[in-house]
């Protein structure tokens, strides 16, 4: 990832060198031409990939959907789509409010890639329960986005909406066994090359896919005690304790890190709730990731909770507080972007908690520095 960010800022480098070299050669005698033949070769084959990569046919969990043309202006209804798009360069028209209230939707890990892309989208509401149409088609959308949406999308929602654009949905399939995708837990490289489908950025999608996991990789390389370690994310919420199913994206980041996500029963929704009565099952887990920035308290509640110091992740000291709203957010949107933040986040403390020495202080991360 690191790598794609220095060439990004290479390639405007170069560009600046070559304006002052044209300068400096030119004179009073004008030059019939300005651009290269290898320059003009370059943009010819961009224009000719382009061309060729629609109309498209995706196959998304609502049924297949072609695009017959680039999409010029794309409408985005979930809570990180605008940050994959961003990444392949595509500046949507319109994007929902930040969540965590941020300017252009996003949060700071995405500015980058928002500025790139040239993308200065409107905000608006595009509703918790039913999405608004009206609303949606005022900004005359040639392609909706909803593979992370707010809330599940309905057939009729679906339908009323294709009436004003086509609609991406998530992936029907996982590309790693052909499963069935579940709702809110598509992997970030399926969702991102389904985008790039849409949008004719196939190339831009598999130079991030290819970057982030050898960010992935690296970490893993540095940590090889951290094989066959077991993690969850997990929370309080309305006075119980919760952990998010291994599908879900937070879990998905645990696991390409290197750790085992899958070992509590029971999480095949989206979520589980536990009882007080019940904290035990998380008993033997190594590390937990308790997501408490948005509610702050919910730390305390849960070390009052009786049976949280006879947990192996209290006694080993494998708990991590996820206490930075900031980074919080980075976790959720498990965008291009966002990977790396909290890669730069989450490693330190993984590194702290997984050591087994309940000695040892896990400094929270804070993005105050």
């Amino acid at each position: 990832m690191h790598q794609r960010i220095s060439r990004g800022a290479a390639a405007v480098s170069m560009v600046a060198a070559s304006a002052l070299l044209l300068a400096a050669c030119s004179s009073d005698a004008e030059t019939e031409e300005t651009t290269s033949p290898a320059a003009e070769t370059s943009e010819s084959a961009t224009a000719e990939a382009e061309a060729t990569a629609f109309p498209v046919t995706l196959d998304t969990a609502m049924g297949e959907v072609t695009i017959e043309s680039e999409p010029q202006r794309v409408v985005t209804l979930g809570s990180h789509e605008h940050e994959y798009l961003y990444a392949l360069g595509v500046a949507p028209v319109a994007v929902p409010v930040s969540w965590q209230g941020y300017e252009n939707g996003t949060g700071p890990w995405a500015e980058e890639d928002r500025v790139a892309a040239g993308a200065e989208p409107e905000l608006f509401e595009p509703g918790t329960t039913t999405y608004d149409a009206e609303a949606i088609a005022a900004f005359e959308p040639d392609l909706i986005v909803a593979t992370y949406p707010n809330h599940e999308m309905t057939e009729e929602e679906y339908t009323l909406l294709s009436g004003i654009a086509p609609v991406v949905t998530r992936p029907a399939t996982n590309s790693a066994d052909g499963s069935e995708t579940a709702e809110w837990g598509v992997t970030l490289a399926d969702e991102l090359t389904l985008l790039a489908e849409a949008t004719g950025t196939t190339a831009e999608a598999e130079q991030i896919i290819s970057d982030i996991d050898a960010a992935y990789a690296e970490v893993r390389d540095a940590h090889p005690e951290w094989e066959g370690l077991t993690s969850q994310v997990g929370g309080f919420y309305e006075g119980q304790a919760f952990v998010y199913a291994a599908s879900d994206t937070r879990n998905q980041f645990l696991a390409n890190v290197g750790l085992d996500v899958a070992s509590i029963e029971g999480t095949d929704e989206a979520w589980m709730q536990i009882s007080a009565e019940q904290l035990d099952v998380l008993g033997e887990l190594d590390s937990i990731v308790w997501q408490v920035a948005t509610t702050p308290d919910s730390r305390t509640e849960l070390e009052a909770l009786p049976l949280f110091d006879s947990l192996n992740v209290t006694e080993t000291g494998g708990n991590l507080w996820l206490t930075d709203p900031v980074l919080e957010g980075a976790f959720f949107a498990n965008s291009p972007s966002s990977i790396e933040y909290s890669l730069d986040a989450f490693v330190p403390m993984l590194e702290a908690a997984l050591d087994g020495d309940p000695a040892t202080e896990v400094v929270p991360f804070s993005s105050e520095g």
